[in-house]
């Protein structure tokens, strides 16, 4: 008897096993925001970092005046990894995880929820999942046509944007490409799609070949948003008009907006090459006088953050625990203290807000 095909077939099996447990951990790790192995950006606007800062020592977060649930994908190497997970409070509680619900970026505002997914097989695809954010209902899904990277649900839970990388699947190569979109939560329907934006700078029209967007940010009202436009090397500040389709640039090197809960401030990550090398440091940005506040968060950051409360921001980096694991963490917007750990094995935070009741 020839027991040889058996013997080979098993073996070519078990290298493919390999070959797609290395490819899926090779993606998990990169997607995690950098580590703090790169070199920091600078705190003076002017300055460039001339080395890379340690660690800080993991504390526990001061309290803030944060309200309702937070939600944020889970990065635990456990049977949860890369479900969506909430927290009965912002701050404490034990983490709930929706099992059919797994996503590679996630937000929840208003009582629905955007969650971008991957199916990964011989060809990997992917879809952005609208749900209810009560009884987690999936209520539409819509094909992506890139790798998830970006999303954002408005206030009131009508809108939500996300942005895929169409090429490329990082914004520190030359060569990517974004596609970012505004959608109806209700149904699921393309609103507007920033590419055809009308755009203005300087109070002139602005329109190259080149434009790249994302990281698609809510004003409270709903009616306008903030993103970022790239265009021959420069990442613009965009204050977007929804139902007039139409932008204005109002600041320069702001990549990733998030505006603050009460539409004052924008916080963002500003680039800078130090030693051929892009790295970012956070900064927020008053918008009635354009003053920047560098955070004091001096790591290099890959994300774009959230807003705990109307002094603290959440973001997200790679945890010294497990490769492809992040932990949240916490820093004061007014430039002053230091950085806190705030949740561990916890990915795209979301803190849950709902519109102000009318006076």
């Amino acid at each position: 008897m020839n027991n040889k095909k058996p013997v080979l077939a098993f073996s070519a099996l078990c290298a493919a096993a390999v070959v797609a447990v290395g490819g899926y951990l090779y993606h998990a790790k990169q997607r995690l925001p950098p580590t703090d192995s790169a070199d920091a950006a600078a705190h003076p606007p002017a300055a460039a970092p001339a080395s890379t800062p340690t660690r800080p020592a993991p504390t526990v977060a001061s309290a803030s005046s944060a309200t309702g649930r937070l939600f944020f994908r889970h990065t635990g190497m456990d049977e949860h990894y890369g479900q969506l997970a909430w927290r009965e409070a912002a701050r404490g509680g034990e983490a709930h995880f929706v099992a059919h619900l797994r996503c590679e970026v996630a937000h929840v505002s208003g009582g629905r929820g955007m969650c971008l997914t991957a199916e990964r097989g011989v060809v990997t695809t992917y879809s952005a999942k609208l749900f209810d954010a009560t009884t987690f209902a999936v209520t539409a899904e819509l094909p992506l046509q890139g790798i998830p990277s970006r999303t954002r649900v408005s206030r009131d839970g009508r809108l939500a944007a996300y942005t895929v990388f169409a090429a490329g699947h990082g914004y520190t190569s030359l060569d990517f490409a974004t596609r970012t979109v505004i959608l109806d939560t209700a149904t699921g329907r393309e609103l507007l799609e920033l590419e055809n934006l009308a755009i203005t700078k300087d109070g002139q029209p602005f329109k190259a070949k080149d434009f790249n967007f994302w990281g698609v940010t809510f004003t409270p009202d709903g009616k306008n948003f903030f993103a970022t436009l790239s265009s021959g090397g420069q990442h613009y500040l965009l204050r977007g008009d929804i139902a007039r389709r139409s932008a204005t640039v109002l600041h320069d090197n702001v990549e990733c907006p998030s505006v603050s809960p009460d539409a004052t401030r924008v916080a963002y990550k500003k680039r800078y090459v130090v030693d051929g090398r892009i790295v970012w440091q956070f900064h927020v940005l008053d918008l009635k006088t354009l003053v920047e506040t560098p955070l004091a968060e001096k790591r290099n950051v890959d994300d774009q953050i959230e807003w705990l409360d109307d002094a603290h921001v959440l973001y997200a980096l790679a945890s010294d625990s497990a490769a492809a694991s992040t932990d949240v963490w916490t820093a004061p917007i007014d430039g002053k203290g230091a950085p806190s750990l705030y949740l561990r094995n916890a990915y795209s935070p979301a803190t849950e807000r709902f519109p102000k009741p009318a006076p």
